[in-house]
């Protein structure tokens, strides 16, 4: 499959870090992840995005932390949905605002561009195994990053959005990150490259 391996991947492998809390939220089975929830309004479900989720993303040096969110509108009411509003705030305190997925499609080719066409063929080979055989182009891979990209819209009463957030990952090799979900949610729910104790 395609993300497997450290020094080819477009996304840094995140871990849920459980909150010291009174009010711990609930992580999902694989335990990658967690699952919070307003009672009678949404669920919303985050973490690191499954091999099915995620098979597209080539093989890139551009580091990114890449994350899997799902929202599932409990009420009758619409739910408006703003992922510009979505942030992730690294250990030092520096901030990284959700990157459009076509901010991460570029960032993720610049990664595989042409100073790197061994790993561009290699990847771009790999990916092709997904599209029965054919070869993938760089273009067929911006469609699949923009279709899986989570987009702002509104979520119709009791529907579900589901979709990838794209963050720019801190420069060290080892981080915390503590992503805010706007009014998703109202504590920052924390992830690392360590896992936790």
């Amino acid at each position: 499959m395609l993300l497997l391996g450290r020094t080819g991947f477009a996304q840094e492998t995140v871990y849920p870090i459980p909150p010291k809390s009174e009010t711990p939220a609930l992580l999902t089975e694989d335990h990658m992840g967690f699952v919070v929830e307003r009672n009678f309004e949404h669920k919303v479900t985050i973490g690191y995005p499954s091999m099915d989720k995620a098979w597209f993303i080539p093989g890139t040096k551009t580091r990114l932390v890449v994350l899997w969110l799902r929202i599932e509108n409990l009420s009758a009411n619409p739910l408006k949905l703003d992922v510009e509003k979505f942030s992730s705030t690294d250990d030092e305190g520096k901030m990284y605002p959700t990157l459009s997925p076509q901010d991460a499609y570029d960032r993720i080719m610049s990664g595989v561009a042409v100073s790197e066409p061994v790993l561009a063929t290699k990847t771009l080979n790999r990916i092709s195994l997904g599209r029965a055989g054919n070869k993938v182009t760089p273009e067929q891979v911006k469609e699949d990053i923009l279709r899986y990209g989570l987009q702002n819209g509104t979520i119709p009463g009791r529907g579900i959005q589901e979709g990838l957030i794209y963050f720019e990952a801190p420069r060290k090799k080892k981080f915390t990150v503590n992503v805010s979900l706007a009014d998703l949610w109202s504590k920052p729910l924390t992830f690392s490259t360590s896992k936790a104790k």
